[in-house]
Order: C-alpha cells, then structure tokens, then sequence
C-alpha cells in the first residue's frame, strides 16, 4: 500500500510540475500595472547587472571547495575530530546528517575512536588540522564577501534585517530568474488591479519577508537568495481573491517536440483552485520528502509554502474585512473614470448591474458624435462580448484597430486583434475586419518573426473576403509567409487561391514561382506523408496554429 501511495505522489508531483503557468484569462485591466512591470524590470536588471560579479565569486568559492575537497580526501582521518566536523557543517561542506553519521560510525567502534584520538593528538595531526582549517577559513571569508552573502539571506542565522527585502531581487540563474517571473506575471497583474498599486507593493514586499521566517528559525548553511517565498505569496492570495479564474498553463514536456516540429506548444487552462492548490500540495510534499531524507535542496519550498500561506491569508483578511470593496476598489474607480466621458461611465455602471441594453444605449449615441473614443470602444466591446454579439464586436474591434494603426502602433493593433480573436468561441473563431487593416496586422506579424501566424491569418482574410480587390495580395504574401514558415500545404493553398484571381505580370510569376516550390516540396514527402496531408482539411490546418498571442 506504501508503495501505491508513493508511486502516485510521484506522479502528482510530475504533473504539477509539468506545468508552467504563463497568465490568466483576466487579460483586460483597468490600469497598466506598473508594480508589477517594475518588479519584473528591476529583478531583470539586478541579475543582469550583478552577473559578472556574482560569475567571478562563485568561481573562486569553486576553486576554495575543490581545494577542502581534495584535502579531505588525501586525508580522511581529519574527519575523526568532531570539531573539524562542525566546522565543515557551519561552512555548508558536509550535512548534519553526514556529520553526525561520522560520528556514531566511531562511537560504535571504541577501538577505532581510541586510535584516531591519539593520532589526532600527534604533530603531524596537528599539522594537516592548522592546514585544513587555514583552508576552511580562506573559504569561508570568501563565501562571507560575497554578493549573495552580503544581499541574500546570510546563512547560519547571521542575517540582517535589510537582507528579508533585498534577497527577493537576487537570483541564481536564467532558469531561477525567468521561472520566477513566469509564475509571477501570471497572477500579479490582475491582484495589482484588483488591489491597486500601493497596496499590492506593500503586500509583496511583506510576503518576501514573511516567507523568509522558516531561514529564519532553521538557518540554511548557504545564503537564500529568490523572489519565490513573496510570488508564492501573490499565488496563495490569487486562490482565495480570484479561485475560479482561469489560469494559462504552458506543458514543458511538449515544449521540445513540439518547437522541433513547428507546432504551437501545449497550453490549457485550468482553475486556479485546481492549479494552485496542486502547486501549494506539491510544495508540502516536497518540502516533507526533503526534511525525511536530510538532503540539502537547492529550492526552498519551506519558503514557497510560507509565502503561499501568507498569501491566502492576506488575501482571506481583505475579503473578510471587505477592505477592498469599502477603501480601495472606490479610489480606484474614481481615477478610472476621471477621463472617461459621462455617458462611458453610465454605461460600465450599467454594464456592471447587468443591464448591457442601457450600456449600448448609451454607447451607441456617445459613439455616434466620437467615433475615436478608445474608452467607450473599449467598454462597447465588454457589452457585445457579454451579449455574444459577434457582428458588433467585429465592428468595435476593427474601429479599436483602426484606431491603433492610425496612431502608428502596430502592436497595439496586433494585442486588439488577438483580444478579438479571444472573443469568439473556439469552434466557430470568425474576425471580419476590413481588409487593408488586417493585411497590415499580417505584415507585422512576419516582420516580427511570426511567418507562420502571418500566414494563418492571410488565410483568414482570404477566406473572409474572397471578392475584395486586395486578396490578390493577401494570398500571394500569405503564401509566401507560410513557405518561410515551411507551412507547405497552407502556402499551396494559399497560392492557388491567388492564381485563381488571374493575377497579372508581375505578380503572376511570383505565384507561379510559389507554386513550383511548393510542388517540389509536396513531391519529396514520402508517401504516408502525402496522404496524411490530402486528408487534412484547411480548417483543420488553421486551427493547429492558430495565433493566440501566447
């Protein structure tokens, strides 16, 4: 039974860990949440800023241990004295556990211990201990010099109390680094929102100290350096504020085999109540599994489960005390809806009683006179999104994208696409904007790399407007996107639909030339190849790669 339970906490933990969560589908704010940009920035640039430094110190802290190391190994019988073991201890060279291994291996042979202790008693004894701890202390002193000692955490309870705040900005490795963030940007711009900013700063700032109470009541023998004990924070207080929120989950297993074959990777969304809870259950259990087996973790998930039960209180103190609703959810309001127009203000707090009919009323004629009004765009599209009216949020989408491009700010225009993309139900995805608007939100999304989402959405606009004058072009650059993207089959397609337009010199010789190269393509698969892609539809060919902005 034993090992049932242990065979399935072994795969509990591989799927939590399987998973990478990369947002949330609460993607509309009502301000731009600049803490939690500014902490992504700030992490960003210390690690970058500090990693010469840090890469010379840990190298040199290399040498020193691989210098104790060799010692000990020429020496062995220096590990008989039970103070030269504490010293290894303390230095974060040898565990407790080893240590006091050691020493109950002597005790059982009283002989043995006997003889080691009149050795160590001798000169050459002496000697080689005077060396060891010259050896020891050169390490040490290093290790106390460092950046990571003197920011991080510093170990052996010699911390100080600025180091709570400072060791949250402070990160091992790319992989420390942008894991951090990932998990941090999923949740902390929809709490910022919901919270607003100076909140939302003072409960991060506090979950980093918080969380470093376990180091603090067990010293580690190494620094503790990390923002993960105050993100763990944001995620506790995203489960009891936001539980039924969806969160986007990236599956690192699929990452790989899916880059290699051009394929969009796996991502799903789960509850955060499913999502999170697993993650705080997996902490516990790695956390539990460490402590059994003595071993010294490089992850701190006492942190993780410190910050993550902050987090959830924080945040169930807030609900409970209605704080949010009575001091901070007003103030912020007030701000938003200081430029706001009247009647875009009337419509949100129609919007909010449920009362979308009065909402479009009143949008409807504030539109009339300003057509350009990004905010009562923007609020029109939350009506016709919780109406399901897809033809007037087609509308609002291409005014909102119109707008964008007019401005000069493509990206912008690519983010309203996507968000109009969102908008439709996944079997039955339909964007309808005019077509010189939507060729350039293609242009621009092979400008910046993405050739197979350009071509994908030329197929789109193609099939959208098959008798307008520019799906010449669409087709013929929609091809020729999806060729670079080794999208064979859509780029033939593609350029068959530009063919059919009769296209004239010299756009007739580049779809021929489209043409030939696909054919050459298409004639060198093998053979179980050709038939899997005759048998594949055009829908079916979109949907693997449809762009989400993910």
């Amino acid at each position: 039974m034993s090992i049932l339970i242990l065979i399935v906490i072994i795969i509990f933990l591989a799927l939590v860990s399987s998973f990478v969560p990369i947002g949330n589908e609460n993607s509309t704010v009502r301000r731009l949440p600049w803490i939690t940009f500014s902490i992504i920035t700030l992490n960003v640039v210390i690690f970058f800023a500090t990693l010469p430094v840090v890469a010379g110190e840990q190298d040199r802290l290399a040498r020193l241990v691989t210098h104790v190391e060799k010692f000990i190994e020429q020496h062995q019988e220096l590990l008989a004295d039970e103070n030269l073991r504490s010293k290894l201890v303390d230095a974060g060279l040898m565990t407790g556990r080893q240590a006091d291994a050691l020493g109950a291996q002597l005790q059982n042979s009283p002989d043995l211990q006997s003889e080691y202790d009149r050795w160590l008693r001798s000169a050459e004894a002496q000697g080689l201990r005077a060396d060891l701890e010259q050896r020891l202390t050169d390490y040490k002193d290093a290790a106390a010099n460092t950046l990571w000692n003197k920011y991080g955490l510093s170990p052996n309870g010699k911390w100080k109390v600025y180091q709570l705040i400072t060791a949250a900005f402070l990160h091992g490795g790319l992989l420390h680094l942008f894991g951090n963030l990932l998990f941090f940007f999923a949740v902390a711009f929809s709490l910022e929102d919901l919270w607003g900013r100076g909140v939302f700063l003072s409960f991060y700032l506090l979950g980093a100290v918080v969380s470093c109470v376990p180091s603090l009541v067990h010293p580690a023998a190494v620094p503790s350096i990390g923002a993960s004990g105050a993100i763990s924070a944001t995620m506790g207080a995203f489960l009891f504020r936001l539980p039924k929120t969806k969160i986007k989950l990236l599956c690192l297993h699929f990452w790989l085999v899916r880059l290699m074959f051009g394929r969009k990777p796996l991502v799903v969304m789960l509850p955060g109540y499913i999502y999170l809870a697993s993650y705080f259950i997996a902490q516990v259990i790695s956390w539990y599994f460490d402590k059994q087996a003595g071993s010294v973790s490089n992850v701190g998930y006492s942190i993780h489960v410190a910050g993550f039960m902050f987090g959830a209180g924080f945040a169930l103190m807030m609900k409970l005390t209605r704080f949010e609703e009575n001091h901070i959810n007003p103030r912020i309001e007030a701000k938003v809806s200081f430029s706001a127009a009247p009647a875009v203000t009337s419509a949100l707090e129609a919007l909010d009683k449920g009362d979308a009919l009065t909402a479009e009323k009143k949008l409807r004629g504030h539109l009339a006179k300003n057509p350009d009004d990004t905010n009562a765009l923007l609020t029109a599209i939350q009506v016709y999104q919780k109406t399901s009216n897809f033809d007037r949020l087609n509308a609002m989408y291409a005014r909102l994208i119109r707008n964008h491009l007019e401005d000069q700010d493509k990206e912008a225009a690519l983010y309203a696409y996507d968000g109009l993309l969102s908008a439709f139900p996944e079997d039955n995805i339909a964007p309808r904007i005019p077509t010189r608007d939507w060729i350039q939100i293609c242009e621009y999304l092979q400008t910046s790399g993405l050739s197979r989402e350009a071509g994908v959405e030329y197929e789109r606009l193609v099939k959208a407007w098959p008798d307008d004058r520019l799906v010449l072009r669409a087709a013929l650059q929609g091809g020729e996107a999806a060729l670079i993207a080794k999208d064979v089959d859509r780029a033939f397609n593609l350029f068959q639909k530009a063919e059919a337009t009769n296209p004239a010199e010299p756009f007739a010789m580049r779809v021929q030339a489209g043409l030939d190269q696909c054919r050459r393509i298409l004639d060198a698969r093998p053979k179980w190849e050709k038939r899997a892609s005759e048998s594949s539809s055009p829908a079916t060919l979109i949907n693997e790669a449809t762009f989400s902005g993910d």
